[in-house]
């Protein structure tokens, strides 16, 4: 008669609870966290509107969002989740219907814009079915997460969702439409709106959404994602011996709509650039040109700016050949001196891809620092 063999370390029972766990893995959901912003105004206040999340198609990043929030805020700011958060902000929004808006990104945002559009799961149906506890995850002002727990109560079946706080005391407020539906770490959701007199939250389902989403992108002609659209361009006629930069980040929100960071390297008729940094040094990253070139100076006019104190009084410059988040290189740091409003800082020829400008401070110490022109030189 044969008899069973045990296992006395218990090694086998170890290995099929391990297969089971890898099995059990393998049939979860994938969980992938999409990347969000928050949207405010564009100015120092930095009211917030709502929320946004981020998917790249392409070379291209986009912000898919409420279309009342994009029209709330105007020309929408974004500052993406992290810790200090990356600005941006987006151009040419497009209105899909069912209140649910997609526009292009620019600034540092853009560069680190989370999952392609392609790869946001639409296969949710099981989730919904089963999952009836849920999450609003959202964006708060510093750049840290919040989660908001509630719960599903309706399935319309014709792609919206309407979810309740799981307790009273916390809300669904106005400024977190456009949050995210999670159940399990998947995103199932986009908060349209809430019902101020109920309280019940309305949400667009991801694959409802996402399918218009789509549709409009595969539209879309590919675009260079180096240029902002609807940003003022520079004059064609440039001196010899300049380059022509562009501003592509930010780390400090303009004082107003009209000053933006992108002004610093616009047409004539662009007012000066001016903002009031909540920390410094405020920093600015410049494309230099096209691809690698050679940079020998940096000019900073400061010629219609009302207040000359408020001009930058220091600045560090930085390069970057490689275009990596690592690849940045001290160059020279050097308080400024103007002469009829306009400051020259020269160094050796070195080739870069980006340049950084960190100003730690305005001339008169005061809080707004404004500047109406940089310019790149290569003499």
């Amino acid at each position: 008669m044969k008899t069973r063999q045990t296992d006395p370390s218990g090694r086998g029972a170890a290995t099929r609870c391990l297969r089971r766990a890898l099995f059990g893995c393998l049939l979860a959901p994938l969980v992938t966290y999409a990347q969000q912003a928050l949207v405010t105004t564009q100015d120092a206040a930095a009211l917030e509107i709502g929320q946004t999340f981020l998917a790249h198609y392409g070379p291209q990043c986009y912000a898919i969002m409420p279309t009342h929030v994009v029209h709330e805020a105007a020309r929408p700011a974004l500052l993406r989740e992290g810790v200090p958060p990356l600005l941006g902000e987006t151009h040419d929004a497009a209105d899909l219907g069912g209140d649910i808006g997609v526009a292009r990104v620019s600034g540092a945002v853009a560069a680190h814009c989370g999952s392609g559009a392609l790869t946001v799961q639409r296969s949710i149906d099981r989730l919904v079915q089963q999952g009836r506890l849920a999450t609003l995850r959202s964006v708060n002002g510093d750049g840290t997460v919040a989660q908001l727990p509630v719960a599903i109560i309706d399935d319309d079946g014709r792609g919206t969702l309407r979810v309740q706080p799981t307790h009273p005391d916390n809300p669904i407020r106005k400024g977190l439409s456009g949050s995210l539906l999670m159940i399990d770490g998947v995103t199932v959701g986009m908060l349209l709106s809430v019902d101020a007199r109920y309280g019940i939250g309305k949400v667009a389902r991801i694959d409802s959404l996402m399918a218009k989403v789509d549709a409009h992108l595969r539209s879309m002609p590919v675009t260079n994602p180096a240029v902002a659209p609807g940003a003022p361009t520079r004059p064609e006629k440039l001196a010899k011996s300049a380059l022509n930069p562009r501003v592509v980040a930010w780390s400090a929100l303009p004082l107003e709509d009209n000053r933006r960071a992108a002004n610093l390297t616009a047409a004539d008729d662009a007012p000066p650039w001016a903002s009031q940094p909540t920390t410094w040094p405020v920093s600015i990253d410049l494309q230099a040109g096209e691809g690698v070139v050679v940079v020998s100076g940096v000019v900073l006019d400061g010629r219609g700016v009302a207040d000359p104190g408020q001009l930058p009084g220091h600045v560090e410059i930085f390069i970057n050949l490689s275009g990596e988040p690592r690849g940045w290189r001290a160059v020279t740091s050097e308080r400024l001196n103007y002469k009829d409003g306009v400051a020259q800082v020269r160094f050796a020829p070195l080739r870069a891809r980006l340049l950084r400008l960190n100003f730690s401070g305005a001339s008169n110490g005061g809080r707004v620092i404004a500047l109406r022109r940089v310019e790149l030189r290569q003499d």
